[in-house]
């Protein structure tokens, strides 16, 4: 229930931004044409032709490790000469980053470019004159490689997603993104002679014998099958996106995207109620650990599984990248992700293997996925109110979709000094704050799938080959209907999904929990979101 607090809290706290904002700025940008030095700045080479001008001052914000930038940095210097910019960060305290952000906006302060978490903020944002318009035509003129790119890789929320009133406000990005995999304890496996199951029967075998055959070997009765992270692959075996994620409870801001375009509440779906009958007889087995509501992390890296490094559990699910690097050795150092360093720091004998999500009794099968749509990047009112800084940034996104240097320059910097090559794959040095300073991470647009296919081809194999379907992250465009009973459903939802998993509830529960859901605005919410996705729609058919 962390998740839905923090993220109320940030959104009452940018909307009382939002609203002393009102009267300072227009959420208009100010229309530029396309000049000489705009239409060949995304070319390398460009800062001789614009020399003639002096260097228009850019700042930028692109998340919570933000930092202000050594202007003396060799990448901040090859990024100024290439678009001629003064680069500057536009640095947050972390420490309460939501609100120390917003006191800026209210005292007037912005940077230039803004990268946003979710449509909702966009809402805020737009309304509170932070964000400017950036028509759709101006991005296909100015950065028609970004504009290539995005088309090739649109799923039919890509293009939308920047999308408010109509009007167009910023670009989002072609993600890179594999969904989730199911990680077994390889150990537990080979002291009881078992395969990697594959369809849902197969997983309750293996798993009950987890509970009961001592896996550890230590003669105690003290081991579970799974935790919450694994819900999601028992939910796809029914056909629908359920999301844990790294803290535990259900996210029903996270609505999924129908075969037939529409978007819904999986929670209230009746293949949910089926998911809920397998989950409950698991935990009566003993299968899911029964400190599950706590979640499987303690502290630290918010993807560790304390349950799964400690030998509490024996499947976890997580992002490939969270365990290994370029392939499945577990016992190749520089392989050795964050979240198995961390396991084999307590046990060093510790082996795991990555498997397929259950097939459930209709064939479906999948995990949660993040969104194919990727960083969210926009220019404030401040920054479109100067047609140069408005082709500088467009020139940038250009550049990031047309240049392997460029790419590789803006997201790591100078081998050597801000990463190095282990194989084929580039591993930072360093932290991400210290990073921005340097100018690295400062002015990239994410994990593109063009960046992917450049810089990480592969990482991209990796998760390719150890993951299948997913169920990716759909961003719902801000409707005020959903916004005001967001928190509520999600508290109904996850009491009545704790109940009903573990038996507080019985299952027929299920239908008084789905009339109450939609009773509590669920309804109008889920009617709301899909009339706005299709207006959505319609302006990009225009």
């Amino acid at each position: 229930m962390r998740r839905w607090k923090r993220w109320t809290a940030c959104m009452m706290a940018a909307a009382m931004a939002g609203s002393m904002l009102i009267g300072c700025g227009s959420g208009e940008t100010t229309q530029s044409t396309v000049s000489d030095k705009g239409s060949t700045a995304a070319n390398k080479g460009s800062a001789t032709e614009a020399a003639s001008e002096e260097p228009v001052q850019m700042s930028w914000l692109t998340g919570q490790t933000s930092a202000e930038v050594n202007d003396d940095a060799e990448v901040v210097k090859m990024i100024e000469e290439r678009f001629n910019i003064d680069l500057k960060g536009f640095y947050v305290d972390t420490n309460n980053y939501q609100q120390n952000l917003n006191v800026k906006f209210a005292g007037g302060e912005m940077p230039d470019v803004l990268v946003i978490g979710s449509p909702a903020d966009l809402a805020t944002y737009v309304e509170g004159g932070i964000i400017a318009e950036i028509p759709i035509e101006t991005i296909r003129e100015k950065a028609p490689n970004f504009a290539k790119c995005a088309d090739e890789n649109d799923d039919g929320s890509l293009w939308s997603t920047m999308i408010y009133k109509g009007k167009n406000y910023g670009v989002s990005n072609p993600m890179s993104v594999v969904p989730m995999a199911m990680f077994w304890n390889q150990n537990w496996l080979d002291n009881l002679g078992l395969e990697v199951p594959e369809t849902l029967e197969e997983y309750e075998e293996v798993l009950t014998a987890f509970v009961e055959q001592d896996p550890d070997g230590n003669g105690k009765k003290d081991t579970a099958g799974m935790a919450e992270r694994a819900f999601s692959a028992v939910f796809g075996a029914f056909g629908l996106r359920c999301v844990t994620g790294g803290f535990p409870g259900f996210t029903v801001e996270e609505m999924q995207l129908g075969d037939d375009n529409v978007p819904f509440f999986p929670y209230i779906r009746p293949e949910a109620k089926q998911a809920l009958e397998v989950l409950n007889r698991w935990y009566e087995k003993g299968i899911i650990d029964k400190e599950f509501i706590t979640g499987e992390n303690h502290g630290g890296y918010e993807w560790l599984s304390h349950s799964f490094m400690n030998g509490q559990i024996g499947l976890t699910s997580a992002m490939p990248y969270h365990y290994f690097y370029y392939s499945t050795d577990c016992d190749d150092v520089n392989n050795q992700a964050i979240c198995l360093k961390e396991m084999k720091a307590l046990n060093p004998e510790a082996k795991i293997v990555a498997g397929p999500a259950p097939i459930g009794p209709d064939g479906k099968s999948g995990t949660e996925a993040w969104s194919k749509v990727g960083r969210l990047t926009c220019l404030t009112t401040q920054g479109a109110s100067d047609p140069r800084k408005v082709d500088a940034f467009l020139a940038i996104l250009d550049a990031y979709y047309s240049d392997e240097e460029f790419m590789e320059l803006s997201n790591y910097g100078l081998e050597g000094k801000h990463f190095e090559m282990i194989g084929e794959t580039r591993k930072r040095i360093g932290d991400g704050v210290e990073l921005r300073k340097e100018g690295v991470m400062q002015v990239d647009f994410g994990d593109t799938v063009l960046y992917a296919k450049k810089l990480n081809a592969s990482k991209v194999k990796l998760g390719n080959d150890i993951t299948g379907n997913g169920y990716y992250r759909f961003n719902a465009p801000a409707t005020e209907e959903f916004a005001n009973v967001s928190a509520t459903l999600d508290t109904l939802t996850e009491q009545a999904y704790f109940d009903m998993i573990t038996g507080a509830k019985p299952l027929d529960y299920f239908d008084t929990f789905v009339k109450e859901f939609k009773a509590a605005g669920g309804d109008a919410a889920e009617k709301a979101v899909q009339e706005a996705y299709a207006e959505q729609q319609k302006v990009l058919q225009k």
